[in-house]
């Protein structure tokens, strides 16, 4: 039996939706908290990967580890962890859903990757080692920095996840000298020695933008020995023909720093190794070079506190009370919510030292606030200012607000405007009612309304003259999604026709794609944007579809007739795991034309197809076989020439 037809109802209290993802240690399932209704992913470590009653405290301290480190850590490119546990299926996380691509799928995609701008890799880079650099700043060091471990979301910003080998710099759970990580993203001191530091990081990080640049790993080989030597001994790999965008001679330089042997010789943080490229990319006008750097952060100790400062923090917290006090330490702060504004007052938070500029304090309610340099600052920390300075609040659901200090200004006023924007609204069937926070819309769906994401929303759908429907809540910051369609319970009339009363026969037609994937679609030839699990088609017509995801090597094309008031569902085959091994010697893997990134034909690693005649051969040899997966788990073995 496949995996996913056998999910668990529950893991803890959290209800489980479906299967994201499976590997040979666990599974990570996209579930529901039935307490707030809000969507997370649960990765679980599979019981018969646990040998012992140590080996399961050994997984929930790492687990407990990755919780702490996200307590630790506010950042908006670092996944946010919820909750960690042990169940019947076995120890649990459960964290922030992010729906996107890991970015290890869309390196191993090499057309994907060649055809991706200059401009949006180096965005990823950006993020990346904005995070990164913000958990170095707390004292913790990830230890496995690596594609796999970056989700990029649907509108292309990255997200890092899984601290769970993460070390901070007051404990750890594992001994000295113990190697940790991923062969080919290891530092060199992490090869010989089973020590990380924040330079280690850095190094690995410039693994992955190497290869995320120019499609290939800087120490390549076919091999884990190979690969280890080339990292502790060798050069990175010359890349020919350059990377188109980035100047020759500029990316030597900076990678021969990024990579280096001895930590002492690299770059001191992430930005500072990004801010290099950025300064090195020749398809970048000065707009676009700015708006990068804007997103990285300073080298460390370049913002100045004074220790009066940072130890008046805290005191912000327990003196603001929503109302304006100039008592104290003249540092507490008003915020209110009145009609989809956040107003912050900063009335009396300055004080004045000579020479320094004044001291600032960030408001709380703000979930970033960034430096005109791009150095974020951490909410509820202070700052100097001097007049012309400027910096950027943000909050979840409002639009950024840019505020430059003016010398002698004590009492300015900061309003954010909330994010407002027109979303249509489809339900399956067509044609139910809508209510939002109360209020009974006059079009049934579809219909297009004005959502303010500045403030908790309810959104309700009903069958016409039914009082049963689906209810949903929205916190500050959400908002339905362009390709979302809410799916009604059934009506007493659609139980006993079968055919939904409200749909319309002239209505355009749903047709969901069922599989544990999203898929491109071409209808008629033609090519619809991005990947979808669903498309709706115009009813009574005969279309042809092609359909495919590269990062399950799935490629199929169907034929299909739509029929008026009746919804379809389009079958996708399950996804299996595929091991390869080739003899006298093994390379790096290619399925169906596509390079695997990472995975060697040493039949150690598993591949995830879908199931089906999948065409494997290796890097640069010829010949190669067709394999027909049917099974999980399938394992195949063949000589390559």
């Amino acid at each position: 039996m496949h995996e996913s037809d056998n999910l668990p109802k529950t893991i803890g209290r959290y209800e489980i939706k479906h299967l994201l993802g499976a590997g040979a240690m666990g599974s990570v399932y996209l579930a529901e908290d039935p307490r707030i209704k809000r969507k997370l992913a649960i990765k679980v470590v599979k019981l018969d990967a646990i040998k012992s009653e140590a080996d399961r405290k050994e997984f929930l301290a790492r687990f407990q580890r990755e919780a702490e480190v996200s307590g630790v850590l506010n950042d908006p490119a670092i996944v946010t962890i919820y909750d960690v546990g042990d169940s019947d299926v076995g120890p649990f996380l459960a964290m922030e859903f992010v729906p996107g691509k890991p970015l290890d799928a869309i390196i191993k995609n090499h057309e994907l990757l060649m055809a991706m701008p200059m401009k949006a890799k180096l965005q990823i880079a950006c993020g990346v080692a904005s995070a990164l650099d913000h958990a170095h700043s707390h004292g913790i060091v990830h230890r496995d920095v690596k594609p796999g471990n970056v989700m990029i979301t649907e509108d292309g910003r990255p997200k890092l996840m899984d601290f769970g080998i993460a070390k901070r710099e007051d404990a750890s759970l594992t001994q000295t000298g113990t190697f940790l990580g991923t062969p080919s993203y290891a530092s060199p001191e992490q090869i010989k020695e089973g020590r990380a530091t924040g330079l280690s990081d850095v190094f690995s990080f410039g693994v992955v933008v190497f290869e995320l640049l120019s499609g290939q790993l800087p120490f390549p080989g076919t091999s884990i020995n190979t690969i280890l030597y080339r990292i502790v001994n060798e050069p990175p790999a010359d890349i020919k023909p350059p990377v188109t965008g980035l100047v020759p001679d500029a990316w030597q330089k900076v990678f021969n720093k990024v990579l280096a042997k001895n930590p002492k010789e690299r770059y001191l943080s992430c930005s500072a190794f990004v801010k290099d490229l950025l300064e090195a990319s020749s398809d970048l006008d000065k707009d676009s070079r700015t708006e990068l750097l804007g997103q990285l952060r300073q080298a460390a100790g370049s913002l100045t506190l004074t220790s009066a400062a940072s130890a008046g923090a805290q005191d912000d917290e327990t003196q603001i009370s929503g109302r304006m006090s100039t008592r104290g330490s003249h540092k507490p702060i008003y915020m209110a919510i009145a009609g989809g504004l956040v107003v912050l007052a900063l009335g009396g938070a300055f004080l004045f030292r000579k020479g320094e500029g004044e001291l600032v304090n960030i408001p709380q309610g703000i979930s970033s606030v960034t430096l005109a340099n791009g150095k974020p600052l951490a909410k509820n920390k202070p700052l100097l200012m001097k007049p012309g300075e400027k910096v950027t609040f943000q909050a979840a659901g409002f639009r950024p607000l840019e505020y430059e200090h003016r010398a002698g200004e004590r009492n300015p006023q900061i309003t954010l405007e909330p994010i407002i924007t027109e979303i249509e609204l489809k339900t399956l069937p067509a044609g139910a009612k809508v209510v939002i926070n109360g209020e009974e819309l006059k079009s049934p769906t579809p219909c297009k309304v004005a959502w303010n994401q500045g403030k908790p929303n309810k959104l309700d759908f009903f069958h016409a003259g039914e009082k049963k429907g689906l209810n949903l809540d929205f916190q500050v910051g959400e908002s339905p999604k362009p390709n979302d369609i809410f799916e009604l319970p059934p009506t007493d009339a659609t139980l006993t026709t079968g055919i939904p009363t409200t749909i319309d026969a002239t209505a355009d037609i749903p047709v969901k794609f069922a599989g544990e994937f999203p898929v491109h679609v071409k209808i008629d030839g033609k090519d619809r944007p991005g990947e979808v699990r669903q498309i709706e088609l115009a009813p009574g017509k005969t279309y042809k579809l092609e359909l495919s995801n590269h990062q399950f090597f799935f490629k199929d094309t169907r034929q299909i007739t739509t029929v008026p008031g009746k919804p379809m569902s389009v079958p996708l085959p399950p996804l299996l795991r595929l091991t390869v091994e080739t003899f006298p010697a093994s390379g790096p893997l290619v399925i169906d034309g596509s390079l695997v990134s990472g995975v060697e034909s040493d039949g150690s690693t598993a591949v995830r197809v879908a199931k089906g005649r999948h065409k494997v051969t290796i890097q640069g040899r010829s010949g190669g076989k067709d394999i027909d997966v049917t099974s999980e788990g399938q394992s195949e073995r063949f000589q390559a020439r």
